[in-house]
């Protein structure tokens, strides 16, 4: 059923977001899982591992070992090699351009600045087992490597033991090695405590289901993380220049992520809202992963907007993971609204494309959190340093103002620690 959006005034009762997760007994789970192999290290993480993954892990076989490496990358097709060295190629050059740099400014005697410096160690989540993702992968190993961090570790979930030959030959052109067969909450609590056989790190980054988003969320503060992620989701702002079986596809390529998927369409023309729906719904019946689209499509809602400003503010409201403009003025509308994870412009940039080889990250905001949160790049593994030097002349020229400072706040000794300057070797 289309919405009909014809004033700002009635979005908020529109736009509620219908999908309902019941988190609470998942969260009690993740919190003994934390606190268990918070307390008990390995011994917790193993029972754990062979509980959820089928694996008889011990200290011995909990890392990917070099004769493991050789069989992934002799298992791999050079076509396959070709196609994953060209993704991580684009994805290297995007933040390696987009990755913050030292400043430092001079006036009259003082000197200030940021210096930015990587983190020494992070834990990377990559799916793994029946999904395993070798683009995600690259899309979390690929900023931290190019962030300069010195220890980079990776878990990555295993069926029986085995990773996914993708995933290790992503890490292994990335040049990383350490690759932990672990996954789930009790991954992500290695990672920020330690176990006997996992150290622990300074920055967990990378998505997983729910138990490892609840699991990032609970650490969070002892260690950083990069996001909480949730279920994808996709939004498309359309005009009469749009073309329905584009459309509708693309609605459709995150439908079939899971079923907990969010499918969003703003119409500016009432015939194509209808008709991408109609034909949304029916490829939602027949795709090859039909056992999750048709879940997943019963989330989608179909929005008709009589002008760009609504269809803006229901951009705002949404700030969805991925927007696509299908619009014969794209750019003019990018400026009526700000949230939204990342941004994909005309008819020929589907989402998919972001997913593999654009070059900036897939990894990015969901669940409304567009609204204050960034796609995964090289900040999520740096961190700043305020630089400030002051001669003696800029000092005593300008402290005046921070001892009386000072002594507005009543803080005398950071006053006197000021003063105590003023009549030295004048």
């Amino acid at each position: 059923m289309i919405k009909d959006v014809l004033s700002i005034n009635n979005i908020n009762s529109l736009i509620l977001d219908d999908r309902k997760t019941e988190i609470e007994d998942k969260e009690r789970i993740v919190k003994d899982i934390v606190l268990d192999v918070k307390t008990n290290g390995d011994k917790a993480l193993f029972e754990y591992t062979k509980r959820f993954d089928g694996f008889d892990i011990n200290k011995n076989n909990i890392k990917i070992g070099q004769q493991e490496f050789d069989e992934a990358l002799n298992s791999i097709s050079d076509k396959a090699k070709e196609i994953i060295g060209y993704a991580k190629e684009r994805i290297e050059k995007f933040h390696e351009a987009a990755k913050q740099k030292s400043f430092f400014i001079e006036e009259n005697g003082i000197i200030l600045g940021n210096r930015i410096t990587p983190v020494n160690s992070c834990g990377l989540y990559v799916p793994g087992g029946k999904a395993a993702y070798p683009s995600t992968a690259l899309m979390t190993i690929v900023p931290a490597v190019v962030a300069g961090v010195n220890n980079i570790y990776i878990a990555t979930p295993t069926q029986n033991g085995k990773a996914n030959p993708y995933v290790l030959y992503a890490a292994y052109i990335c040049g990383v090695e350490n690759i932990y067969k672990i996954g789930g909450a009790q991954a992500v609590s290695a990672f920020a405590y330690s176990t006997e056989s996992v150290k622990n790190v300074d920055v967990i980054a990378g998505p997983g289901n729910i138990y490892v988003a609840l699991a990032k969320k609970l650490v969070f503060g002892d260690v950083a993380i990069d996001s909480i992620a949730g279920p994808s989701e996709i939004m498309i702002v359309a005009d009469d220049s749009a073309d329905i079986e584009f459309a509708a596809n693309d609605l459709l390529s995150q439908a079939e992520h899971d079923e907990m998927a969010g499918c969003y369409f703003v119409g500016l023309d009432k015939n194509l809202t209808k008709a991408v729906m109609d034909r949304f719904f029916e490829l939602a019946k027949t795709t090859k992963r039909k056992d999750i689209t048709t879940i997943s499509s019963k989330n989608a809602k179909f929005f008709y907007a009589d002008s760009l400003e609504i269809a803006a503010k229901l951009v705002d409201m949404v700030a969805p993971e991925h927007l696509e403009l299908q619009l014969n003025d794209p750019y003019m509308f990018m400026n009526m609204f700000n949230n939204a994870g990342a941004i994909f412009i005309g008819n020929y940039t589907p989402e998919p494309i972001g997913d593999y080889i654009a070059g900036p990250n897939h990894t990015l905001p969901t669940n409304h959190t567009a609204r204050f949160a960034s796609p995964l790049s090289t900040d999520v593994f740096m961190k700043k340093s305020s630089i400030i030097h002051y001669s003696k002349n800029a000092f005593l020229k300008s402290a005046k103002y921070a001892s009386e400072f000072a002594e507005l706040e009543g803080l005398y000794a950071h006053k006197h620690s000021i003063e105590v300057r003023f009549d030295k070797d004048r």
